[in-house]
């Protein structure tokens, strides 16, 4: 046994745990009396503390069948090497508060960064077990990136600005004006048979052979005879297609074109069951009338079925006036013309996109991991005429590898240079910036209606996009118009494009979540299990109402956080024994795995309820090694109630190990009576466990934070007292209080005057 052999008196009274005389007490021989020996010295209570060994040096001697362990923050550990040497002194097995868990490892692109679990192995001793915590969570989840994974497709309909064929009937389902002429064996509006689930007009074709056997005329199209008109739409079929459009009142209304812009004309068009589109320009209207129709002819092929995209039809007046667009190349199709990279971060450059909004071009900006700044990612337009009497609006697109955050800046001669606005016309309040999410969504304001107005005698203006606020994230950016707008009432205004959101059916999501969930755990257990041979693998899967979390209940979306999700919500009730059944997969074959819960020794109910989702996981094929119990207590728990939980615990033939211990006292300044009562009940929970629980079973205690400092109780128990530790590393009453709880005796008892020493 270690010993610490000191100690002036004098210094014994700046501790609360007695007081002292001011004089230097001094040990002499009364008259009539033998000498005293240093064996009859008394110790006081702080100078025994002193003379107790390492908290594991007791568990060696007394319960080596078990570990008690400490939970603590990796960067403490890594950092601090005081703090790292009491953890290293005194517990066998280290458990990292947060560096394990799915939202400190998982980013918004699902990528998984080890670089703090790695700074934390390197840091260890070779002998120092780890405890992994935690697979599965319902918070601290990077909650982002699942989302994006289950959310709505997004569809963002073609230009169709301009468009002079009425389609809005087709839209809703119905034929309208449009006339099926022929229906061969049938001519329908289907659901999501269209390109990325749209609506599509399915045409089935009859026994015969003739182009107009199956034939859907449209309403009447105004035109002049002056302006040229180009005709689009994306078809497919279900096997080898083949079909045409003729015309009425064209100057040929049985035109060969080339449909496919393969430099071929031809009477008629061929395709497969991929999309292709169909783009001509027709012939002009003939003399002395004032509309056309079109006839799509596809009756070419007995039985073939086609599907033409709704959403794609579009007949454009390409002689009609143009809305001018002041900010030139806001395609970027002509690359960097017309902008300005300032402040490059991580990099900008254009690059191609295969769902680029406009052509095949975007602007690309990377913030690098010091981006932190709104204008620490930045590029600038040209200059862009001043329309002081004009209302100006200003729309893009964008979107991101993972949640990110944007706004628009503006230089010259506007009069608010950083406004707040709604900058998605959705949004409940007016903000600095707009949040950037893995899909493309339109950011589209008028200028004017957010208190941004041109100054007078300005010539020209220009924008700053700014997306330095968050590091590592890349963003996406095109199709940049700013153009004037009529004066119409906000509400009536609707993006320029069509944005068409398709949600994930269930069996999707299902599919989605339970890969991330498979891949997450894989991930983890590839890098880890050299080092963990035991997990937390579901903590807290029951509510303190004793229902499953995310199968029996999901909060309502207001009240899910940041960093909330529930596995169970997409994955039902199987999402437990698919955790287990990952974690048995990819780890090593001996590892522990355990399910973990607080409030279990108030809550015998919930305690029973885990008990039963152990059942249902082993009941599905899986194994539970062990049951963990977090035991957030304070002094007021009785010995009854910890005897009962354990008891039970115990009666389940699985491991039981108390996984989160501590004991709160109400206050960061407690006073002497309340450490003892603290002590008093961590000696009892020790006790208790070694009592009730078969020393087979015996996993052991971990306690929840190495000390009292506020460092470490910054978000768990502020404003407490805790732990074993003060914040100055000093052992508290409550050190004595586990070690004779491990012992099963009063260590000190054994502890005599030879232990005290005056010199200095």
């Amino acid at each position: 046994m270690k010993l610490h052999k000191f100690i002036l008196p004098i210094i014994a009274c700046a501790f609360a745990f007695g007081s002292c005389d001011d004089d230097k007490m001094e040990w002499g021989s009364p008259e009539g009396q033998s000498d005293v020996s240093l064996s009859e010295i008394p110790l006081s209570l702080i100078e025994k503390i002193a003379n107790y060994d390492y908290i594991k040096s007791y568990v060696a001697k007394h319960a080596p069948h078990m570990t008690v362990g400490v939970g603590l923050g990796a960067d403490l550990y890594v950092s601090d090497p005081t703090y790292k040497k009491v953890a290293d002194d005194n517990y066998q097995i280290l458990t990292t508060g947060n560096a394990m868990k799915h939202s400190s490892v998982v980013n918004g692109r699902g990528d998984l960064d080890f670089s703090t679990i790695d700074a934390f192995f390197d840091a260890l001793p070779l002998d120092m077990q780890i405890y992994g915590h935690n697979f599965i969570w319902h918070t601290q989840q990077r909650a982002s990136y699942l989302n994006n994974l289950i959310a709505p497709e997004v569809i963002i309909e073609p230009d169709a600005g301009g468009n002079i064929l009425p389609i809005d009937d087709l839209k809703n389902g119905s034929f309208g004006n449009w006339n099926p002429q022929n229906k061969g064996a049938g001519i329908t509006i289907e659901n999501n048979e269209g390109m990325n689930g749209s609506k599509a007009i399915k045409m089935i074709a009859g026994s015969s052979t003739n182009a107009w056997d199956l034939q859907l005329i449209s309403p009447e199209i105004p035109a002049l005879t002056d302006h040229e008109y180009e005709l689009t739409f994306w078809v497919r079929s279900e096997d080898q297609g083949k079909g045409r459009i003729s015309f009425q009142n064209l100057s040929s209304n049985y035109p060969w074109m080339d449909w496919l812009g393969t430099g071929s004309y031809t009477e008629a068009f061929e395709f497969a069951t991929t999309w292709t589109q169909v783009s001509v320009k027709l012939p002009a209207l003939s003399e002395g009338n004032t509309f056309f129709k079109c006839q799509f002819d596809f009756g070419y092929i007995p039985n073939a079925t086609y599907y033409i995209d709704i959403n794609t039809l579009s007949i454009v007046d390409l002689s009609a006036p143009t809305e001018t667009n002041y900010c030139e190349n806001g395609s970027f199709e002509n690359g960097n013309t017309g902008w300005t990279f300032n402040n490059e971060s991580g990099g900008i450059e254009i690059v191609e996109l295969s769902d680029a909004v406009d052509g095949s071009k975007v602007l690309k900006m990377v913030a690098n991991e010091s981006a932190a700044n709104a204008w620490d990612l930045q590029v600038s337009s040209d200059d862009m005429p001043t329309l002081p009497d004009n209302k100006v609006r200003v729309s893009f697109f964008v979107k991101a590898d993972q949640d990110g955050k944007g706004r628009i800046s503006f230089n010259g001669g506007v009069s608010n240079k950083w406004p707040w606005m709604n900058w998605t016309g959705y949004q409940s309040s007016w903000t600095e910036a707009f949040e950037v999410g893995t899909s493309w969504q339109e950011i589209n304001f008028v200028l004017q209606d957010f208190s941004v107005n041109f100054v007078d005698g300005e010539a020209s203006w220009s924008m700053n996009l700014d997306f330095g606020y968050m590091p590592n994230v890349t963003y996406y950016l095109d199709n940049f118009k700013v153009t004037t707008v009529e004066d119409e009432p906000v509400a009536t205004r609707a993006p320029q494009r069509a944005i068409i959101y398709v949600e994930k059916t269930a069996e999707e999501k299902k599919e989605l979540i339970t890969n991330a969930m498979e891949e997450w755990i894989k991930g983890m257990l590839d890098h880890c299990k050299d080092r963990v041979k035991s997990w937390d693998v579901i903590n807290e899967p029951i509510s303190d109402d004793c229902r499953l979390r995310g199968v029996d209940f999901v909060p309502s979306a207001d009240a899910i956080g940041d960093d909330e999700f529930y596995w169970g919500q997409y994955m039902g009730k199987e999402y437990a024994f698919k955790a287990f059944e990952f974690a048995r997969k990819y780890g090593n074959p001996n590892d522990i795995l355990f399910v973990n819960d607080y409030n279990l020794e108030t809550n015998p109910n919930k305690l029973a309820s885990l008990i039963g989702l152990v059942n249902y996981i082993e009941q599905n094929g899986q194994k539970v090694d062990g049951i963990g119990t977090q035991m957030h207590v304070s002094t007021s728990i009785t010995r009854e109630q910890v005897d009962a939980m354990f008891k039970t615990m115990a009666q389940t033939g699985k491991l039981v190990r108390v996984t989160e211990l501590d004991v709160r006292l109400g206050t960061a300044s407690p006073a002497t009576n309340q450490l003892a009562e603290q002590s008093d009940t961590y000696q009892m929970i020790f006790e208790s466990y070694l009592e009730n629980v078969p020393k087979e079973q015996q996993s052991g205690i971990t306690i929840w934070s190495l000390t009292d400092h506020k460092r470490e109780h910054e978000y768990w128990l502020p404003d407490e007292s805790p732990n074993l530790f003060d914040a100055s590393y000093g052992r508290k009453h409550a050190y004595k209080g586990v070690c004779d709880g491990i012992a099963g005796y009063d260590v000190s008892i054994d502890f005599d005057g030879s232990l005290w020493n005056v010199d200095k």
